[in-house]
Formats: structure tokens, sequence, C-alpha cells
């Protein structure tokens, strides 16, 4: 009787032993869990966060495609018309045309007058150049360059509220 009672009490020690082991292997498991958990709890909270950073960003994104569609053509249209070097060009191209308009009535004159005149160039007012001063500035048309709009495209990375703020001032300087 007594080895059986040594043998009930060697029992009970070792199921008490493998009880607190298996606690203690619960206990890791638990706290392996809670940790996972709170990384995860970590990851949600960043992904939030991003999630409200890109719907600003795709909010930003929608109204500038929208300023741009609408105000912004339009502003990039007035810089262009406003741009010196469009006015330089139809100013020159102008003053050309009206000189060999001047020098074709001039020609035209000339042989009116023909008998008090010996040749053209002696008329007051003629440019044996104005043509080519007209062919050179109709061929500059397809050469010249709009530095506004250089001014526009540097405006790319900025925030729209910079580029409206950049809308309603001039880019164009007066003289």
């Amino acid at each position: 009787m007594q080895t059986s009672y040594d043998q009930l009490l060697a029992d009970h020690h070792r199921l008490i032993s493998d009880k607190d082991e298996l606690q203690r292997a619960r206990d890791r498991a638990i706290e392996s869990h809670r940790e996972t958990i709170d990384e995860a709890k970590g990851m949600l909270i960043r992904c939030d966060g991003e999630m409200v950073e890109l719907y600003a960003l795709v909010s930003e994104l929608m109204l500038t495609k929208q300023w741009f569609l609408t105000d912004g053509v339009a502003w990039v249209v007035k810089l262009v018309h406003q741009s010196p070097e469009l006015e330089k060009v139809v100013a020159d191209l102008v003053n050309s045309v009206n000189a060999v308009g001047v020098n074709e009535g001039i020609k035209q004159g000339f042989k009116a007058a023909k008998e008090s005149v010996q040749i053209v160039e002696e008329v007051l007012g003629y440019d044996e150049g104005a043509k080519d001063i007209l062919d050179t500035t109709i061929k500059a048309f397809d050469n010249f360059h709009i530095s506004v709009l250089d001014k526009v495209s540097e405006l790319v990375n900025e925030p729209l509220s910079v580029i409206k703020q950049k809308s309603e001032l001039p880019i164009v300087k007066e003289d």
C-alpha cells in the first residue's frame, strides 16, 4: 500500500509540475499573440494614417485637374496673349506688312509720276529691304519662344494653392 501511495504521490507531483509547465506555455503563447495583436493594431493605425494622407492627395489631384481643365487653360492662354515675345512678333509682322504695303503704293505712285522722279529709291519713304524684313518676321513665328510658358511649367510640382496664388499675380512684368 505504501508503494501505491508513493506512486500516487509521485504522479500527483508530476501532474502539478506538468500543469505548471502547461500554464507557462499557455502564458507564453498568450503573450506572443498579444504582441502579434499589438503589432497588427500598430499596422492598422499606420495604414489608417496613410489612407487619410492618400485620400488628401487624391482629392488635391482631383481639384488640380479640375482647375487646370477650367481656369488653368484660360490662364495659360492669357499668359501667351500677354507674352512679350508674342507682342514683339506681332508688332514686327504688322510693321513689316505696313512697310511692304507702303512700298507697293510708292511703286504705283512712281509709275504714275515717272516723268518727275527717275528711280524708285529716290521716292521718300521707300524701303528696299521691307520685303526681306517681312519674310524674316513671318519665319520668326515658327521659332519664337514664349517664356511665360516656362514659368507655368515651373509650377508643376507646386500645390494647387500656390498655383492659384500665382495665377492671380502678373507673371509678365509691365514696362
